[in-house]
């Protein structure tokens, strides 16, 4: 059971024999995992590593606690297939806070020696500008500037990490000159990103992924949309996905024509509940 995928997959009837399957961040104990699961038709999930019983005593995940937990999920026909990293405080990614990068490091370390190929990460979200608008700046800290070698760094060690284990770091990082002037520094074929629409939010185009990050990259996909409503990264409205500034429907199809074999998971739906958004996805895979 472990590492497959479960019998009575929500999946079947893909469009052109798609191998584009849709998953959910989950957390929590198993029955609402499980609860969530069943009312979005899914059994596949991205794991909120802080929801396994013994990280907040550690403050990191190890393989011992998380085998029995994966394994109750998986005798409910509960797919863990990916694992969601605690985000990294902005003294961890400059450097000064050893012990939380420790955390990080053993938690990504502990995700690829338990089988789990994918880690969705939000590396820089520390750095982001949410109130105050900054024309070509999404980021507090941008390439060349102070400080920038520090993140570098980070990255050096994070990616170091996943390369050691074969683990997929998918990047959950908007800013497309960003993300390629990190790949430049840090090469490896385990640092890649997470396409999320979100990345309209601060100027950038959703509809072109394969040509923005390449498909040897995009390691995990989300879904969402919104409707911006002034030029600060929070002003938006959070918006059903067949409606919005973002064109799923072409996102979705960029991603099937290009044969991307991997997970796509819906989130920040404003009115939208899991179950029509996971519906709407499957009639377009």
């Amino acid at each position: 059971m472990l590492g497959k995928h479960p019998k009575g997959a929500y999946g079947e009837g893909r469009k052109g024999g798609s191998t584009l399957r849709i998953a959910i961040h989950a957390g929590g104990n198993v029955d609402q995992i499980v609860e969530r699961c069943r009312e979005a038709a899914v059994d596949e999930i991205f794991l909120d590593a802080a929801s396994v019983p013994g990280f907040a005593a550690r403050g990191h995940l190890t393989p011992e606690d998380f085998q029995p937990f994966r394994e109750i999920l998986a005798e409910r026909n509960i797919l863990v297939s990916g694992m969601i990293i605690p985000k990294p405080s902005r003294e961890a990614v400059l450097g000064q806070d050893e012990k939380g990068c420790a955390n990080i490091c053993q938690t990504l370390r502990a995700t690829g020696q338990s089988g789990i190929d994918t880690a969705l990460f939000y590396p820089l979200d520390s750095f982001l500008h949410f109130h105050e608008y900054h024309p070509g700046r999404p980021l507090i800290i941008m390439p060349g500037e102070d400080g920038w070698n520090a993140v570098i760094e980070f990255f050096r060690q994070v990616v170091g990490v996943t390369d050691e284990v074969d683990l997929k770091l998918a990047n959950h990082l908007w800013a497309v000159d960003v993300v390629h002037a990190i790949w430049e520094a840090v090469d490896s074929p385990n640092n890649g990103v997470t396409y999320c629409q979100g990345m309209s939010l601060i100027g950038e185009d959703p509809h072109t992924p394969i040509d923005t990050w390449s498909i040897e990259r995009i390691f995990f996909a989300h879904a969402r949309n919104q409707v911006r409503r002034g030029p600060c990264l929070m002003d938006h409205d959070e918006v059903p996905l067949d409606r919005g500034d973002v064109d799923m429907a072409r996102c979705v199809q960029a991603l099937t024509a290009a044969k991307y074999d991997g997970l796509i998971a819906p989130e920040h739906l404003g009115p939208q509940s899991m179950a029509d958004a996971t519906a709407y996805l499957r009639k377009l895979i």
